[in-house]
């Protein structure tokens, strides 16, 4: 195992919060800084780190669901020579692999992790069963909310899911198109006080990003990613001090169900992807937020 590679899950309650924008930058950022970066676009119905990243891939992962490629075949290279495993529609085969292909899999995750420093998982929004396989083998999660209400309902549901099944204990939280840092220490301290008093747990506070239309607009636009083209903004600024911050912190340990045997840890990391995750939630994640 290579105990230098840190798995990193991004995701979000909500669509449309920046999640898949941060998750290309921070990949950028953490390959300039000289780490060998690969990202999974594992938002399996609608994925998009290839349009972020600015790069035309000529396969994806259902390449390799259907036989057509060997996983280390469809891995693109994107800015600064990060890795990309592109996602695409149709990925729920995964849940109805034979024995054979699922071997296939686990076995050609385990060799890819061995060759990063940091893997970073592009998950879909929302606490679908995917989502929850993926951020189970992460090292670290971290959720993105921007101010809107309803994304910061969004975003403490999947904080309560995360930490109700037992998904993950280091949860970080990014506030995104912030107007500034007093609101976004707001937003930050509305969702942990609300973990807090009905979740019993605390939030790490990973940072904020400044709201910056045009910059955003022009990055997806052109193609072209903030922490390359437009590194002078404040925007790639917040996005280099967090990925920073995030790289300075050091790993937790696994879960005790992935830590069972030394030789069997990253198999049993990512062999976590092909097991089904039953989850039902009906609380009021509303109320709870807004009751801070």
């Amino acid at each position: 195992m290579n105990n230098k590679c840190q798995i990193i899950g991004i995701t979000s309650g909500k669509g449309g919060v920046g999640k898949t924008f941060f998750s290309v930058n921070m990949a950028i950022s953490a390959a300039k800084s000289g780490k060998k970066v690969l990202i999974i676009d594992a938002d399996l119905g609608l994925a998009n780190v290839h349009i972020m990243a600015g790069i035309y891939p000529e396969h994806d992962l259902l390449d390799f669901i259907d036989g057509k490629a060997e996983l280390k075949d469809i891995i693109a290279e994107g800015p600064e020579g990060i890795h990309i495993i592109p996602g695409a529609s149709g990925i729920f085969k995964l849940t109805t692999l034979t024995h054979a292909k699922r071997y296939q899999l686990i076995q050609q995750l385990v060799a890819i992790e061995k060759e990063y420093d940091l893997i970073i998982i592009d998950t879909e929004a929302g606490i679908s069963h995917n989502v929850l396989r993926f951020l189970n083998i992460a090292d670290k999660v971290i959720v993105l909310t921007t101010p809107d209400l309803t994304a910061l309902a969004d975003a403490y549901a999947i904080i309560k899911v995360i930490h109700t099944k037992k998904i993950h204990k280091n949860i970080n939280l990014i506030v995104n198109r912030v107007r500034s840092k007093a609101e976004g220490e707001l937003i930050y301290s509305r969702i942990n006080n609300a973990t807090e008093k009905f979740l019993n747990l605390s939030v790490n506070k990973l940072g904020f990003i400044v709201e910056d239309h045009n910059t955003l607009k022009d990055s997806i636009k052109n193609r072209k990613p903030v922490v390359t083209y437009y590194n002078k903004t404040k925007v790639a600024s917040n996005i280099t001090e967090i990925t920073d911050d995030v790289l300075q912190i050091q790993k937790v340990s696994m879960p005790e169900q992935q830590t069972n045997g030394n030789n069997n840890v990253v198999l049993n990391r990512f062999s976590m992807l092909l097991n089904n995750i039953k989850i039902k939630e009906s609380t009021k994640v509303e109320s709870e937020v807004n009751a801070n």
